[in-house]
C-alpha cells in the first residue's frame, strides 16, 4: 500500500532499530503532532489538524495496546490526509477495516489508516528480522506481540504480509461465519476459505501447529488432497486460524 511517507522511513529517521524503541509518542512529536490522552466515549481516537500542525487524542480507558494502534492510526491520517480542515474521528468499526471499497473513499481513508499503523508498529526492516527460522503457529504469534507490544489479530496479520513462506489468516465469528481473511502473496487468488464452518465448535479447539487435512478450512476442489498446519486461538470475540502450507506444491493444485 502506498503512503506520502513510509513508516519504514519515519522510523529510520529517528535512528529506531529495535522493537523496544519504536515510541509512538516519539514519532508523533517528530510530525508536529501533539498526543493527549482523554476519556472518550463515542471514539477511539481523533485527530484535528491544519496543515502544519495536529492535535491527537486518545481514549485513555482502552486497552494499553489499543491505544498504541490508535495512535498509529491517527498519525495515518495524519501523514496520508492532512490538509487545511483535517478532523476524523474514529471508532471500533473504522479500526478494524480490513478490505477497500471502491465507492467508499472515507472507508479507504480508514484501511489506509489501519495498514499505516501496523506497519509503524512492525515496520518490515525490525519485523522481518525476527522472522528468520520461526514457525507460523499461535505460539509465534504470542512470541511477536510481545516483542512488538502488538495485539494478536494485528500481529498475526502483520506475520503473514510479512512472512516468506504461504500463509493466511482467517477470522471467523463465533458461529462459524468468516468475517475476513488475508493471505501473504505467495498463496496464489484463487485459493479461498470456506464462507462459513458447518460445526464451529468441533473447527474452533484451540490448537498450536497442528497438521490437518486442507479442506478443513480450504474450500478449493481438491484441498481434501493435502494437509495445512493450523493453529487456532481468540482474540476475545473472534475466532482466529493461522494456516500455513509446509509443502508448497501443493499450492499449484489445478483449480
Amino acid at each position: 500500500m502506498k503512503f506520502k511517507r513510509q513508516p519504514d522511513d519515519i522510523l529510520k529517521k529517528l535512528g529506531i532499530y529495535e522493537p523496544e524503541d519504536i515510541d509512538l509518542d516519539l514519532v508523533a512529536y517528530s510530525l508536529n503532532a501533539d498526543v493527549k490522552r482523554s476519556a472518550l466515549f463515542d471514539c477511539e481516537g481523533n485527530i484535528i489538524g491544519t496543515d502544519e500542525k495536529a492535535i491527537i487524542t486518545i481514549n485513555k480507558d482502552a486497552d494499553p495496546r489499543r491505544q498504541r494502534f490508535s495512535l498509529g492510526h491517527e498519525l495515518g491520517h495524519w501523514v496520508n490526509d492532512r490538509g487545511k480542515n483535517l478532523t476524523y474521528r474514529c471508532d471500533t468499526d473504522d479500526m478494524r477495516q480490513r478490505s477497500m471499497s471502491k465507492d467508499n473513499f472515507r472507508q479507504q481513508k480508514e484501511v489506509r489508516a489501519n495498514q499505516f499503523s501496523a506497519e509503524l508498529m512492525m515496520p518490515s526492516h525490525i519485523f522481518g528480522r525476527y522472522l528468520n527460522d520461526i514457525d507460523i503457529t499461535a505460539d509465534s504469534v504470542n512470541y511477536l506481540a510481545n516483542e512488538f507490544d502488538t495485539s494478536r489479530t494485528s500481529t498475526a496479520i502483520r506475520f503473514v504480509e510479512v512472512s516468506s513462506s504461504p500463509c493466511m489468516i482467517v477470522c471467523w465469528d463465533k458461529s462459524g461465519k468468516r468475517r475476513w481473511f488475508s493471505r501473504n502473496p505467495i498463496v496464489p487468488d484463487y485459493i479461498w476459505p470456506h464462507t462459513s464452518i458447518m460445526q464451529p465448535k468441533n473447527a474452533f479447539t484451540l490448537s498450536n501447529g497442528i497438521e490437518v487435512d486442507a479442506d478443513k478450512w480450504i474450500n478449493n476442489e481438491g484441498s481434501e488432497d493435502f494437509s495445512v498446519v493450523e493453529s487456532v486461538f481468540s482474540n476475545g470475540y473472534d475466532i482466529l486460524s493461522l494456516i500455513w502450507w509446509k509443502d508448497e506444491s501443493h499450492l499449484n493444485q489445478p483449480n
